[in-house]
């Protein structure tokens, strides 16, 4: 990471599976991300819910363009990367012939196709490059297509 990467901050948000109440930190590295997004997954699992938790991280508590939504599964992620223009893009992982998707929890609920979930490793590598070099990883294969 980048001396300028490790000092910018971050402001990362989830909602409560209950009661919708958003919970916000300020981060400053992927290390910080990844250990909130478990936490917020385990929340989720502990409380059964029926979907999975959104994790959005902005550039400020009200920047939400240029930002990364992640949807945390427990092997994979999804990240839906929204643009300067609120334009969105969208991680693809190999396509499977179920076309099924998740339900995710942002601060409304969100269906993302089975096939945009990611490996966690290349996730997580992708928000590090984001926060680092405001740049998407092209390994993680993002598309326009959300719904597809």
């Amino acid at each position: 990471m980048t001396e300028q990467g490790a000092a910018r901050a971050f402001y990362l948000r989830y909602w409560q599976p209950a009661d919708q109440v958003e919970i916000g930190y300020r981060v400053t590295s992927v290390a910080e991300v990844v250990a909130h997004a478990d936490r917020a997954a385990q929340i989720y699992r502990a409380a059964r819910a029926d979907c999975l938790v959104g994790v959005s991280v902005w550039r400020g508590a009200d920047i939400p363009e240029n930002a990364l939504n992640l949807a945390i599964g427990p092997t994979r992620w999804a990240i839906v990367h929204t643009e300067a223009e609120f334009f969105q893009t969208v991680t693809r992982g190999p396509r499977s012939p179920e076309r099924t998707r998740q339900e995710v929890r942002f601060d409304d609920l969100l269906e993302i196709p089975s096939d945009c979930f990611i490996d966690r490793a290349l996730a997580i590598d992708t928000v590090s490059l984001w926060m680092s070099e405001d740049a998407l990883l092209q390994a993680a294969g993002f598309s326009n297509d959300l719904f597809g």
